[in-house]
C-alpha cells in the first residue's frame, strides 16, 4: 500500500460568504489581505499568503450564515498593534465581538467579518511566559 504523507497544516482555506466583493474589502481594508491577481471569475476572490485562503460567494444573500455565537471555527490574525486595529475597526462600525485584553497571546480582541465569522486579533504567536511573573 502506497504511503500518504499530509501536510501539517492546511494548504488552503475557502470561506463562504453572501457577497464576496464586501467581504473581499473587510479582509483588505482591516485585515491586510492581498489579492491574487488570478482572475476567479464573479463569485471568487483569492489571496496570497501561507495558507492561501479564498472568499466564494457559495452562500446566496438570505441564506442561514455563521453566527459569531455558534460558528465553531474561528480565524485568527496576528497584528503588530491590535489596539490600533481594535480602534479602526470600532470607528468602521465593525461589530466588535471581544473587547481587548492582555492574555497569553498578547493584545487580544475579537470581531466579526461582514457574515458574521468571528475573526480574533492577536500580538504573539506563543504564550512562552503565561501568566506573567509577579513583582
Amino acid at each position: 500500500m502506497p504511503q500518504t504523507v499530509v501536510s501539517p497544516s492546511p494548504g488552503f482555506i475557502s470561506i463562504a460568504v453572501s457577497d464576496v466583493h464586501r467581504s473581499a474589502a473587510f479582509y483588505e481594508q482591516y485585515l491586510g489581505a492581498v489579492r491574487d491577481t488570478f482572475d476567479f471569475g464573479p463569485d471568487a476572490v483569492a489571496f496570497v499568503g501561507w495558507p492561501t485562503f479564498a472568499l466564494s460567494s457559495v452562500r446566496r444573500p438570505g441564506a442561514p450564515g455563521p453566527s459569531p455565537e455558534t460558528t465553531t471555527i474561528e480565524l485568527w490574525w496576528r497584528a503588530s498593534d491590535a489596539q490600533v486595529l481594535y480602534e479602526l475597526a470600532l470607528g468602521g462600525g465593525i461589530p466588535i465581538l471581544l473587547e481587548p485584553l492582555d492574555g497569553p497571546f498578547g493584545r487580544t480582541f475579537a470581531m466579526a467579518d461582514p457574515d458574521g465569522y468571528r475573526i480574533t486579533i492577536y500580538e504573539k504567536d506563543q504564550p512562552l511566559f503565561w501568566p506573567p511573573a509577579t513583582r
